[in-house]
């Protein structure tokens, strides 16, 4: 009797946590009602530098330089950027290794999921001569003037090449929402109905 307690409570232990992720993901699925997904392209390339070479030590180079980010899919448009990269030389099991670490921002003009857009952009990632990853995140207005957020990660081959003439070029995945900002106004009316019956 108490082998079939025994596996009673440990079926138990394994079936809570179950139910109440698969609880979970149907109220965040309720929620996600106005949540967009998509994918495309992106094609980076460098343009003049803003900033001329700076070694901040032996084994690091620092530049910023104009970008020009074009994206194609549900996003697509044109960022114009400043972008700061770290290129880092290192040594690896006896092997030279560089990379870059980036980061830049600037604004994208274009459509996402069919919509006009001006917006904020931000990204970061790491690259290489032949591979680049890395994350961005997107905020501003339709032209109907209503609010949108997005972010996204990006990552692939760079089918041109090192950065430049060639039209280095990844993939990206992105979620985004769109809301009005009568949205907005009447969720704080709401609020505001909920603290005058208190």
């Amino acid at each position: 009797m108490k082998k079939i307690i025994w596996a009673a409570a440990i079926l138990l232990a394994f079936l809570i946590p179950v139910v109440a992720v698969s609880a979970a993901n149907a109220t965040h699925a309720d929620n996600d009602d106005h949540l967009n997904r998509g994918m495309g392209t992106i094609s980076f390339a460098q343009g003049a530098t803003v900033s001329g070479s700076t070694d901040h030590d032996d084994h690091t180079t620092i530049v910023k330089v104009h970008e020009t980010l074009t994206f194609t899919g549900n996003l697509t448009g044109t960022a114009q950027t400043i972008e700061r990269d770290a290129t880092h030389n290192v040594m690896d099991e006896g092997k030279p290794v560089t990379f870059t670490t980036f980061h830049g921002w600037g604004n994208f003009t274009g459509t996402l999921g069919g919509n006009q857009v001006t917006l904020h952009i931000r990204y970061e990632g790491v690259k290489n001569s032949t591979f680049a990853r890395g994350n961005f995140v997107l905020h501003g207005d339709t032209t109907q003037m209503n609010d949108v957020h997005a972010e996204g990660h990006f990552s692939g081959t760079l089918t041109g090449g090192v950065e430049g003439s060639g039209g280095s070029t990844v993939g990206y995945t992105i979620h985004w929402t769109v809301s009005t900002h009568a949205d907005h106004d009447t969720e704080a009316r709401d609020k505001d109905e909920v603290k005058d019956t208190d």
